[in-house]
């Protein structure tokens, strides 16, 4: 999406609904940025309608008008409004979201193991398995499934591509909007998160965060800012990630312990 508002495609204080042709948001004044930094207040589809067999089409999903029943200009995750955003993008660029991203995206940072598979039978035999853990200790394969939304953890890729996208992702944009992408676009509630345009911000406001989670699965990356310093971590396991991160925070603020 930063692409596009780089090159003047989208605006991005522009309401969503002036791009949109397949859905539209049942408040058509919400702008790109506030999707961009979940305080739109768009309603999420059901957590168990976000992974299957195969990608549905957005309407099919949650029908043609996207709710908004959340309060705007409080940050609230929403993959609603993400879902909006990936199809915004396609009626934008014409073209399916997964072949957007890879052609504005991937390619140019070199992400070449990296892909939205349409089905999980398109996975291929690389795919890592996740893992879920019974009660009696023994770890039980998670069958494969793909997200229903591809601008929704749809993105399959390896850890050095992850890492790829981490280092290279301002690279793709102009540096004024790669510093606002980096700058919390409303004031946290108190104990709330900070959020810039796509990415969570830590409370230090000195590092960026993008995180989830899927079937047997976690993902983490972490960029310092002040040096473009990355740290990453994958897990084929649904398990707590905080902790982990916090001692990578930790670390960067006392680098000799």
């Amino acid at each position: 999406m930063l692409r596009l508002i780089a090159d003047g495609r989208v605006g991005l204080d522009s309401p969503a609904s002036e791009c949109l042709r397949v859905v539209r948001l049942a408040d058509d004044t919400i702008t790109v940025r506030e999707l961009l930094s979940h305080t739109a207040g768009v309603d999420s589809p059901a957590p168990a309608e976000l992974f299957a067999d195969t990608v549905p089409d957005l309407v099919t999903l949650a029908g043609p008008v996207i709710a908004c029943s959340g309060t705007r200009g409080v940050v609230r995750p929403s993959n609603g409004g993400y879902a909006v955003l990936g199809q915004l993008i396609a009626d934008v660029t014409g073209s399916p979201y997964r072949d957007a991203v890879t052609r504005l995206v991937l390619e140019p940072l070199k992400m070449h193991d990296s892909s939205f598979p349409a089905r999980s039978a398109d996975l291929g035999p690389d795919a890592v398995s996740g893992y879920n853990v019974t009660p009696e200790g023994t770890f039980v394969p998670v069958p494969a499934m793909i997200s229903t939304i591809p601008a929704v953890g749809g993105l399959w890729a390896t850890g050095a591509d992850l890492v790829r996208l981490g280092t290279g992702w301002s690279s793709l944009l102009p540096a004024a909007l790669a510093r606002e992408a980096l700058t919390p676009q409303v004031a946290p509630e108190p104990g709330g998160r900070r959020v810039g345009l796509g990415w969570l911000i830590s409370p230090r406001g000195d590092v960026a965060v993008h995180a989830g989670a899927g079937p047997g699965a976690t993902a983490s990356l972490l960029v310092r800012i002040r040096d473009n310093q990355v740290h990453l971590t994958m897990t084929n396991r649904m398990i707590p990630i905080d902790p982990i991160n916090d001692r990578v925070l930790r670390s960067w603020t006392n680098p000799t312990h």
